[in-house]
């Protein structure tokens, strides 16, 4: 299996990074784990080229997606700030336009583990993670498999115990 890893999170060796490392455990196969923060990620101007090509924009968003699009599986995680995702992952996601524009592009059948932190130890963001799995990643054709989130999780390795053990129990 090919595995992709998307982690949002300014922090290096913080919560996200620990859930996802568990998880990249657990797989067999090839992965590669991106740390966003330390990219050059550039917005999408929705200038339209990527309808007749590939995106414009020459930064490490156009090697990624090429990457996703043949991965097997993508692990997408990000912090909540604010009741939303970082600003790392909002703009590789917004990125994938270029897919979505073109016809002869597809992210479809690709499969995909949600991991997500939070500081606010209550179900407050629930709604928005769930929504997650239809916009964007329903409406590319990937399905999500599994969401993970770990609640209270404020500080490295606080409230991360419940997210741990559903990793555990995952079976990918």
């Amino acid at each position: 299996m090919k595995t992709i890893a998307l982690i949002g999170s300014p922090r290096k060796n913080g919560n996200c990074d620990i859930l996802v490392n568990k998880v990249i455990e657990k797989i067999d196969g090839e992965n590669e784990v991106f740390f966003l923060n330390e990219l050059d990620l550039r917005y999408c101007d929705a200038c339209q080229s990527c309808q007749k090509g590939d995106c414009v924009k020459d930064d490490d968003v156009r090697n990624i997606i090429a990457k996703i699009e043949d991965a097997d599986l993508l692990i997408f995680s990000s912090p909540i700030y604010f009741g939303q995702m970082s600003a790392q992952a909002k703009t590789i996601i917004d990125r994938f336009y270029m897919i979505s524009q073109n016809q002869e592009r597809s992210l479809a059948g690709t499969k995909v583990i949600q991991v997500f932190t939070q500081a606010n130890p209550s179900e407050a963001f629930d709604s928005y993670i769930k929504s997650m799995e239809t916009m964007p990643f329903a409406f590319m054709g990937m399905e999500v498999i599994e969401t993970i989130s770990a609640k209270g999780a404020a500080g490295k390795g606080e409230g991360i115990e419940e997210a741990l053990k559903k990793i555990e129990e995952l079976e990918i």
